[in-house]
């Protein structure tokens, strides 16, 4: 399908335009987007900016010109933004393996090799966890969200999401002691 077909299908039936600019522009964008994203960031981040990237085209159709440039161009410039602002901001907040060794008495690590198995077994482990403590978490400590955010995006109370947050780090802690055992 053609831009101005993609254009028109968009303006007139949301619903199937939307779908069609994502069946035919998905694989680019998640290429833009792990191309910009750190390693750390997991298929649900990918998956999550990706749907922003959808949106956020969608809502501003009416700053689009054709004549300016592709649709390909500017969900590509669009990909390219939000990746590196959500990687940018990642780097803000203190990521929860630091979160927890502050929690239990700030203990270093002493070889470079330690800190990374530290950060893979933590990450292991938040994405062994059930629904919805796992997107909070992730959501939390690696996208630097609020509470409220979370709360919001998720459909919950922030009570909620902080007495999950505050469950979920106990249990990572448990299971990270045993695994430094």
């Amino acid at each position: 399908m053609d831009d101005a077909e993609l254009l028109d299908l968009l303006r007139k039936k949301p619903e199937k335009g939307l779908k069609a600019l994502i069946s035919q522009y998905s694989g680019l964008v998640y290429a833009v987007i792990r191309r910009n994203l750190p390693e750390a960031f997991c298929a649900a981040d990918a998956e999550a900016c990706a749907a922003e990237i959808f949106s956020e085209f969608y809502l501003d159709l009416d700053k689009f010109d054709p004549s300016k440039g592709s649709i390909k161009a500017w969900l590509c410039v669009i990909a390219r933004h939000n990746a590196v602002d959500l990687a940018r901001r990642s780097k803000s907040v203190l990521p929860l393996d630091e979160e927890i060794r502050a929690d239990v008495g700030g203990t270093s690590l002493e070889s470079d090799l330690e800190e990374r198995e530290l950060r893979r077994a933590v990450l292991s482990e938040v994405k062994s966890l059930d629904e919805p403590d796992r997107e909070i978490l992730l959501r939390k400590f690696y996208l630097g969200e609020s509470s409220k955010e979370i709360a919001k995006r998720l459909k919950m109370s922030v009570s909620n999401v902080d007495a999950r947050t505050s469950r979920a780090v106990k249990k990572l802690r448990k299971k990270l002691d045993d695994w430094r055992k």
